[in-house]
């Protein structure tokens, strides 16, 4: 869905398990990729991955997804976001409030994308301030990108 968009871009992975999909970001021409896990045995998994590849474009972190979006996350900017957290957490959290803490926190960039990945009948969220360009069932999966909407906020 993003091959034409991730050269050159800064890729975040979310709840990132084996941390596949930043890989293959990076191995598609990516220029980073940080992947947030909270599973120790998970990260520690990514960090032999990513000394195995030699490569300085990669950072794993070690905690909870909200935790590190609101804290160390804020200002990052990243080009891409991908959220693959456990279906059954990504049914009962869904998206929205995720979404909008990423545009609070300036962890996307503008018109920055975000993918979701959830069970086949969990629904796409509408969520303001994001565009959904694609939605897509695979087998049990289905993928939704969004689109940060590059949007100027007057406060009067």
């Amino acid at each position: 869905m993003l091959m034409t968009v991730t050269p050159d871009s800064t890729f975040l992975d979310l709840y990132a398990g084996s941390g596949a999909v930043g890989f293959e970001a990076l191995s598609r021409g990516a220029k980073s990729a940080t992947w947030v896990e909270k599973e120790t045995r998970h990260v520690a998994v990514l960090k032999e991955n990513l000394l195995l590849l030699g490569t300085d474009k990669g950072e794993v972190v070690c905690s909870e997804v909200m935790r590190w979006v609101k804290g160390s996350g804020r200002g990052r900017a990243f080009d891409v976001i991908y959220a693959d957290p456990p279906y059954q957490q990504a049914h009962e959290m869904g998206f929205g409030d995720l979404m909008k803490a990423l545009a609070e926190q300036q962890v996307i960039a503008k018109r920055g994308f975000f993918i979701a990945e959830m069970g086949e009948r969990q629904a796409a969220e509408a969520v303001p301030g994001w565009t959904v360009l694609r939605d897509r069932t695979y087998g049990h999966t289905r993928v939704v990108l969004y689109r940060k909407e590059d949007v100027d906020v007057c406060i009067e």
